[in-house]
């Protein structure tokens, strides 16, 4: 983990000096999952945001022993969206993982591409950005890993429908005889776990949690559903690795997982401004939920909602939630609007006020969205963190964010644009949206920072019948604009969504 503030450093640094420690690579891995399709797509940003003509994109495709099986190389130069079925482009050989990786003679800036990696089941489809690479020196390395924490922010439910897993990666190296720990908390509960790995280079495996934890399951299923589970994986040098981690249908196989984040409760690292913030759209018919892990570094925080409508803004009951909490915090923003049987509502914030004048710079929970019915379907979560008003901004930086949507008749697809603060002045939204030929329709709509501007895909063009990807471009002059969308399988109610880059 890099510390927070060395984080901020360095990008002061970048918008200061940007010849100075330049990136001309960019890299992450894929793995191929069992009962889906392995997706990668992205929109051609080094060109419509840079101006780079040229980017070589070069994918190989990698056996479970980590050995080549092939690769492609192929001239990122259009504008438009690039989408490629992993899967299907190597069929002819037993695919374990892929490795991407992009090159540019221009400094790419970000080591870390943006690009989604969707994996499409039989009713389910899977999104999640980019969230492990190789590192590009001994000098990235020495910053990325000089501290190792555990990770954790993710779901747990295990019961007769669904097991929770999580996939641990491997870098260049293997893994021999090394160790996984992983603790389980809920109130006075606590379990601790020893696992012996060894695992090839550029590899990963899957475990399940119901096979873990199988001996305090015995006949007690339902005490783990819910808790905060850590994992702390063997530290591997030239390797930046998160969990993929989620909730699994044991019997469609279908699932619904994001990466997971640090545990910083062993870190002390603050902001000097005691309240942090994030705004999230509110999607109307659907479910929308909060739920924060006691992950942040030792503190006690005030967490409460205000949600909008046209009558000004309502604020939720405060929770009090610590950083030596033994279980999660879930808040249900529905509840809030149906009980105040609130109008209109487009938006939410999040806020959480620290105690001694301070706040930790890392508040991580998890948004959760999805179809609101008795189907018991899979919700999506959306990694996220609250924002800071002393957090560095570039001056004159203006709003400029890309995206992901599915274009599909089996899925209901929507976008939700805001502002991270409720704040300020409405703003002119150009929205662009782009297919694999390139830009086919463009929007400019009013935002008002109290509130959301939410498209369905079916909005914006036909249903098709064949997948398509495609990204949406939107630009503004506030600097913090951001959207979230999330997928629905129309039938079986399954849910994924992402955030913006």
């Amino acid at each position: 983990m890099k510390d927070f503030h060395q984080v901020e450093k360095d990008r002061i640094k970048y918008h200061a000096l940007p010849n100075k420690n330049t990136v001309h690579r960019s890299s992450l891995i894929v793995p191929d999952i069992l009962n889906s399709e392995a997706w990668i797509g992205f929109i051609n940003h080094f060109l419509i945001k840079r101006g780079y003509k040229s980017v070589a994109l070069k994918i190989s495709a990698i056996n479970k022993i980590g050995y080549l099986l092939d690769t492609l190389t192929i001239e990122i130069n259009e504008p438009k969206v690039y989408s490629f079925n992993l899967t299907k482009m190597f069929s002819k050989f037993n695919s374990a993982n892929y490795l991407i990786e992009f090159f540019s003679e221009k400094n790419l800036f970000i080591p870390f591409p943006a690009v989604i990696i969707s994996h499409f089941g039989k009713d389910f489809c899977n999104v999640v950005h980019s969230y492990n690479r190789i590192l590009n020196d001994v000098f990235e390395n020495d910053q990325i890993n000089k501290t190792q924490v555990s990770e954790a922010s993710f779901d747990l439910d295990i019961n007769n429908k669904y097991d929770t897993f999580f996939n641990l990666s491997t870098g260049t190296s293997n893994i021999n005889n090394s160790s996984l720990f992983l603790s389980y908390e809920k109130n006075k509960k606590k379990i601790k776990k020893k696992i012996k790995i060894s695992l090839p280079r550029l590899s990963y495996k899957s475990f399940y949690l119901s096979k873990i934890f199988s001996k305090e399951l015995h006949g007690n299923g339902k005490e783990f559903n819910g808790g905060v589970v850590r994992i702390k994986q063997p530290k591997q040098n030239l390797f930046f690795g998160r969990l993929l981690a989620g909730i699994i249908n044991k019997k469609t196989k279908a699932f619904s997982a994001n990466h997971t984040y640090y545990d910083s409760t062993k870190k002390t690292e603050y902001f000097s401004l005691p309240n942090s913030f994030r705004t999230y759209p509110f999607f109307k018919n659907f479910v929308n939920k909060i739920t924060m892990y006691p992950i942040f570094s030792p503190s006690k925080l005030t967490i409460y909602l205000k949600i909008y409508n046209k009558k000004g803004t309502f604020i939720s009951k405060k929770f009090k939630f610590l950083s030596t909490s033994s279980f999660p915090l879930s808040i249900n923003v529905n509840d809030f609007v149906e009980s105040e049987n609130l109008q209109d509502v487009t938006a939410f914030t999040l806020v959480a006020d620290g105690s001694e004048g301070r706040i930790p710079t890392r508040v991580n929970h998890q948004l959760i969205y999805g179809e609101l019915t008795d189907k018991n379907s899979l919700k999506c979560s959306i990694n996220t963190s609250l924002t800071n008003k002393s957090m560095f901004m570039p001056k004159k930086k203006k709003g400029f964010i890309w995206g992901q949507f599915i274009n599909h008749k089996d899925y209901n697809s929507k976008i939700g644009f805001c502002f991270n603060s409720p704040e300020g002045k409405s703003d002119l939204i150009k929205i662009d949206f782009y297919n694999s030929k390139g830009r086919f329709k463009s929007k400019k709509k009013i935002l008002n920072p109290k509130k959301s501007l939410i498209f369905s895909a079916n909005e914006i063009l036909d249903s098709s019948k064949k997948l398509e990807l495609n990204w949406y471009v939107a630009k503004c002059i506030r600097p913090d604009l951001t959207a979230y969308s999330v997928h629905t399988h129309q039938l079986s109610g399954n849910s994924s969504g992402e955030h913006n880059f």
